[in-house]
């Protein structure tokens, strides 16, 4: 009578001649999330320079959104409504599978969604821009007034 003891990750037990030439299931765990760290790795360094591209070209993409279009107030309704429609059309095109066509542009699509980082990311961080200078009570040096009527008075 042999005792088995089984394995919860591939159910090979200790059997050395199942494969894992003795090793513990610890080292082969390791090993195993190693490899797919190194792969996932080596995916994301694939055209890691457009991508960098793409996420910088979002970035100027929203400052100058939030630049031209913020110069007049009756446009910012709008505005707002146009950013969430191109964002929420680019993450369905990107997240949506089901469509043959689609796959055949996936590399565009996925350069697009990047591009849709730095836009979200641009028009988050340029909310702040205006506001943290009346937070932290930052002062312009270089405007100042003369009060030209106050001699008079």
């Amino acid at each position: 009578m042999t005792w088995s003891v089984r394995s919860s990750v591939d159910d090979s037990g200790f059997d050395p001649s199942s494969g894992n030439s003795g090793r513990p299931r610890l080292i082969r765990a390791i090993q195993d999330i190693q490899n797919k760290l190194g792969l996932r790795i080596r995916e994301l360094r694939k055209n890691l320079p457009m991508k960098i591209l793409f996420l910088l070209l979002g970035f100027y993409c929203a400052t100058a959104f939030a630049t031209v279009i913020g110069q007049t107030g009756d446009w910012d309704i709008l505005s707002a409504a146009l950013a969430v429609f191109v964002v929420e059309g680019i993450g369905a095109l990107m997240y949506r599978a089901s469509l043959p066509l689609l796959n055949n542009v996936r590399s565009l699509i996925t350069m697009f969604n990047y591009w849709k980082a730095g836009l979200s990311l641009g028009l988050f961080l340029d909310s702040f821009k205006y506001e943290v200078e009346n937070i932290a009570g930052f002062t312009n040096y270089f405007s100042f007034g003369i009060d030209l009527f106050r001699i008079f008075l």
